[in-house]
C-alpha cells in the first residue's frame, strides 16, 4: 500500500472503530436489563455470564457495520476535506482513485464481516439467546413467587400465599384457585406448602400440609363439596414454548441452510414466501456496507465546511434513508406485493445507482454540497443578526447604561463563556446524534406495522413527537459524559489547559460552569420527567398501539378478576363494568387470617353499587357459612346486602400505568392502592426511586468524565468519546444490575436505585480531587 492509502485507511478506521462502538452500545441499551436480570437469577459462572452478554451482539452488528463504514468515510474523508489535506493531496497530482481505493478496501472488509455474522453467527447466537430463555422458566419459577401478592403466570391456576418462611422458602397461609371451571373455580386453602420442580423439567409440583378444598356444582348451586386432607400434592402447569421455532414466529432463528432448503423444495413449501423474505434479507443487509461508502466517498470528498459535524449529520440522513428504503421493501415482500428479490434489494440498487452517478459527476457533487453548506451557513448568520436586532429594539429608551465591573470581579467570566460554549456545542450535536440513531432504528421496527396497518403520516409524525422528548430523556446522561470528556480533551490536547492554569487559574474553578450547566441539566430531567413526560407517554403509548393495529389501550383494569379486599377477603368475577358499577358472577372468599381456614363464601349472578345506601345490591346468589370442614349455614337470596362488602367502586378501579405514565406522587399513590389490593409492587418501588436518582446520573456522569479529560491529556477527541463509551459501559451495566437484584427481591429499592449514583459520584470526587490543579 501506498503511504496516502494507509493514512486514508487510518483516519476512516478509527471514526469507523468509534462509531461502531457508540452505535451498538447505544442499541445494546435496552437488551441491558433482562439480560442481567438472568444473570442475578440463574447465577452463572464468569465465562456463561460473558458468553450471555454476546449472544445479542452478532444481530446488532449486523446494523451497525454498516454505518460505521458510513461514518469512518464520512467523517474520516470530511475532516481531511475541511483542514485541506484533500487539496493537497489532488494538488501533488494524485488522483480521485487514491480516495476510492482505501474506502473500497474498508467497505469490502465490512460486508464480509457483516455477512458472517448475517448468514452464520446472527441465527445461531439468536437460536441458543432463545434456549436459555426457555430453559430458565421452569428452573427459576419457584424462587420468583413472593408473598401477600396475585401469582397469575400459571395456566388455570391463580395462587396467593400469606408468607415465606424458612431456609428451603416454605409457604404459609395458601390458597388456590383452579380457573379451569371459570364461573365455578375449585379452591384450595392450606396452612402451608412448598413448590417443587417436577420430575424431568416437567411442570411443578405443589406440596400442601393441612388444607381443604372447596368445590361447587357450576349447574346446581346446592351441590357444594368440603374435602381436608393432611398432605397433598397439586400439580402446576408450565405453559410450554416450543424448543423448535417455527418459520413464521421466528424466521430469524433458523440457519441459513435450513432456509435454502425449503426455498430449494421441488413443491413449495406453506412458508415458502417467508423463508424467501429473510433470506434475502441476510444477503442484501451486508451489502449495504459497500453502498452506503459508494455515497458517502463523494460526499466527504467535497464537504470542505462543517468537518465532523457534518459528517455525523449525513451520516444520520443517509442511514435513515437506507433503512426507509429496506424497512418498505421487506414489509411489501412480506405481504406478498413485491418479489422479496426486489423488495430486499431495492435500497441497495438505489444507492449503489446514487454513489456510481455522483463519483461519476465529483465536480457537480462538490458545487451542490457547498451550496447547500454555504445557505444553511448563511441561515444560521441571518438568524443570529436578526436576534440581536430583537434583543436591541426590547431595551426602553433612555435606559441607564450601567458601567462594567473590573476584570475579575464577575460571577462569570469570559472564560467560562468560552468552556461553556465549546461543550454545549458537543453536547447538542452528540445529543442529536443519539437521538437519530434511535429513531431511525425504532422507525425501522414499526415500518411494517404502518405500511401494513395503512397508517397515516401525520399519525407517525405525531407519534414522534411525543417520543423525541423521553428519547432526550434517555440519552442526556451520555451525551454529557462524552461531551465533557471530549470538550476538556480537546482543550488539554491543544494545550490551552497548560495555559490557563499557568494564568493561575484552577482546573476546579475551569470545571465549575460545566458542573453547573449539568446540575442544571439534573434539575430539568427531574421537572421533565415529572410535569411533561407522563402525559406524552401515554399519547406516544396510545399512537404506537394505533400504528401496531393494536386495541385501544384503557388504564383502568376491570378484568383483573382477582383482588384482595381491605380485610382477610378475596374478590373473584367474571366482569366488572366500572361506568355502572356492576359485576358479573361475583364472588368473595372469607378466611381466618390465623389458620386460613374458609369462613364464609358469597356469591352473587349480578351485584351493583346503590349510591343512596352506599352498599352494593347482590342478585341471585348464595350465601354459605363455614366451621372447619362442615358447611353450617347455607342461605340463598334473590336480593341481598351484606355489610362486610364495605369496599366502594372506585377500589376496584385499580389504573394501570407504567411507571413513565405517572409523576413521582402519582406513582406513590399508585403502589399504595396496588399494595392494598396484593399486587407485588417491588418493580414499581424501584422506579419511584429512579425517578429521583435518573436525573442525578447527569450531573454524575459530569463529575467523572472531567477528571478523566484532564488525565489524557493530548490524547484528543477519539480517545475522550472512547473512554466514555467504556464509562458508560460500566455505569448503565452496574446500574441494570443493582435494578435487577432489587426486582428479585435481592436488595430494598431504595438501595438498587441510589446505589450506582452512590458509587460513581463517590469515585467522580476522589478522581477529581487527585488531578493536579
Amino acid at each position: 500500500m501506498r503511504i496516502l492509502t494507509r493514512y486514508i485507511l487510518g483516519e476512516i478506521s478509527s471514526y469507523a472503530l468509534l462509531g461502531l462502538l457508540v452505535f451498538t452500545f447505544v442499541i445494546f441499551i435496552p437488551h441491558l436489563s433482562p439480560l442481567l436480570e438472568l444473570v442475578v437469577r440463574r447465577n452463572l459462572p464468569p465465562l456463561g455470564v460473558i458468553s450471555l452478554f454476546l449472544l445479542p451482539i452478532p444481530g446488532i452488528l449486523v446494523l451497525t457495520v454498516p454505518m460505521a463504514v458510513l461514518v469512518g468515510t464520512l467523517i474520516g474523508l470530511s475532516r481531511m476535506a475541511a483542514d485541506g489535506e484533500v487539496i493537497a493531496a489532488r494538488a501533488s497530482g494524485m488522483g480521485t482513485r487514491e480516495f476510492v481505493r482505501p474506502v473500497l478496501y474498508y467497505a469490502i472488509f465490512g460486508w464480509a464481516l457483516t455477512s458472517w455474522m448475517s448468514l452464520v453467527l446472527a441465527p445461531r447466537a439468536a437460536l441458543e439467546l432463545n434456549r436459555i430463555d426457555t430453559g430458565y422458566i421452569t428452573s427459576q419459577i419457584p424462587y420468583e413467587i413472593q408473598p401477600r401478592v396475585f401469582i397469575e403466570q400459571f395456566p388455570n391456576r391463580l395462587i396467593y400465599i400469606e408468607d415465606i418462611r424458612g431456609s428451603r422458602a416454605r409457604w404459609q397461609g395458601v390458597f388456590i384457585a383452579d380457573t379451569t371451571e371459570r364461573d365455578a373455580p375449585k379452591v384450595t386453602l392450606a396452612e402451608s406448602g412448598f413448590l417443587v420442580n417436577g420430575e424431568h423439567g416437567h411442570g411443578l409440583t405443589l406440596q400442601l400440609d393441612h388444607g381443604m378444598t372447596h368445590e361447587i356444582d357450576p349447574q346446581r348451586a346446592e351441590q357444594y363439596s368440603v374435602s381436608t386432607f393432611t398432605q397433598t400434592e397439586v400439580p402446576i402447569p408450565l405453559s410450554r414454548t416450543d424448543a423448535t421455532p417455527s418459520l413464521r414466529q421466528a424466521p430469524a432463528l433458523l440457519s441459513t441452510a435450513h432456509l435454502i432448503d425449503l426455498v430449494t423444495l421441488p413443491q413449495p413449501a406453506p412458508d415458502r414466501q417467508a423463508a424467501l423474505v429473510e433470506l434475502n434479507y441476510r444477503f442484501a443487509l451486508p451489502v449495504a456496507s459497500l453502498v452506503l461508502a459508494l455515497v458517502g466517498l463523494p460526499l466527504g470528498l467535497y464537504t470542505r465546511k462543517g468537518g465532523k459535524a457534518v459528517g455525523m449529520m449525513l451520516t444520520i440522513l443517509l442511514v435513515f434513508a437506507y433503512y426507509i428504503i429496506m424497512a418498505f421493501g421487506q414489509t411489501l415482500a412480506k405481504q406478498g406485493r413485491l418479489h422479496p428479490g426486489i423488495g430486499l434489494w431495492m435500497a441497495n440498487v438505489v444507492f449503489a445507482a446514487a454513489g456510481v452517478a455522483m463519483l461519476a459527476q465529483l465536480r457537480r457533487v462538490r458545487v451542490r454540497v457547498q451550496a447547500v453548506l454555504d445557505w444553511f451557513e448563511d441561515a444560521g448568520r441571518s438568524w443570529v443578526t436578526v436576534f440581536k436586532h430583537r434583543r436591541m429594539r426590547r431595551k426602553p429608551e433612555g435606559s441607564i447604561l450601567l458601567q462594567p465591573r473590573t476584570s475579575g470581579s464577575r460571577v462569570f467570566q469570559i472564560l467560562d463563556v468560552y468552556v461553556i460554549r465549546g461543550w454545549l456545542f458537543y453536547l447538542l450535536l452528540l445529543l442529536v446524534a443519539f437521538t437519530g440513531i434511535y429513531i431511525v432504528f425504532d422507525f425501522f421496527q414499526i415500518l411494517g406495522d404502518v405500511v401494513r396497518n395503512h397508517i397515516a403520516a401525520r399519525v407517525v409524525a405525531d407519534y414522534y413527537r411525543y417520543l423525541i422528548p423521553q428519547i432526550i430523556f434517555t440519552m442526556l446522561p451520555l451525551s454529557v459524559l462524552v461531551a465533557s470528556l471530549v470538550g476538556f480533551g480537546l482543550l488539554a490536547k491543544t494545550n490551552q489547559v497548560t495555559a490557563i492554569k499557568s494564568a493561575g487559574v484552577s482546573l476546579y474553578r475551569i470545571s465549575l460552569p460545566v458542573l453547573l450547566a449539568a446540575a442544571f441539566l439534573s434539575a430539568g430531567m427531574f421537572f421533565l420527567e415529572d410535569q411533561y413526560l407522563p402525559a406524552l407517554n401515554k399519547q406516544q403509548d396510545a399512537l404506537r398501539n394505533q400504528i401496531k393495529g393494536r386495541p385501544a389501550q384503557t388504564y383502568y383494569r376491570p378484568d383483573r378478576q382477582w383482588i384482595f379486599g381491605e380485610s382477610s377477603r378475596i374478590y373473584n368475577y367474571s366482569f366488572f363494568d366500572p361506568d355502572r358499577n356492576v359485576f358479573a358472577n361475583l364472588s368473595a372468599f372469607e378466611f381466618d387470617p390465623h389458620t386460613f381456614e374458609m369462613k364464609r363464601r358469597i356469591y352473587a349472578k349480578r351485584a351493583f353499587w346503590e349510591e343512596h345506601l352506599q352498599r352494593w345490591i347482590l342478585e341471585d346468589g348464595w350465601s354459605r357459612d363455614f366451621d372447619g370442614n362442615l358447611v353450617v349455614s347455607y342461605q340463598p337470596y334473590s336480593v341481598a346486602t351484606f355489610d362486610e362488602l364495605s369496599e366502594q367502586p372506585p377500589y376496584f378501579k385499580k389504573e394501570v400505568k407504567t411507571s413513565e405514565q405517572m409523576s413521582a406522587l402519582d406513582l406513590r399513590d399508585y403502589i399504595h392502592e396496588l399494595s392494598q389490593s396484593g399486587f407485588d409492587v417491588v418493580r414499581l418501588s424501584i422506579q419511584l426511586y429512579r425517578k429521583f436518582s435518573y436525573p442525578v446520573m447527569t450531573l454524575i456522569v459530569g463529575l467523572i468524565g472531567i477528571p478523566f479529560a484532564f488525565s489524557m491529556g493530548r490524547k484528543g477527541a477519539l480517545t475522550g468519546v472512547a473512554v466514555s463509551i467504556g464509562i458508560a459501559i460500566v455505569y448503565w451495566s452496574s446500574s441494570s444490575l443493582f435494578e435487577a437484584m432489587g426486582n428479585l427481591h435481592q436488595l430494598p429499592p431504595a438501595m438498587a436505585a441510589w446505589s450506582p449514583d452512590v458509587l460513581f459520584g463517590l469515585g467522580g470526587v476522589y478522581f477529581l480531587l487527585r488531578i493536579k490543579t
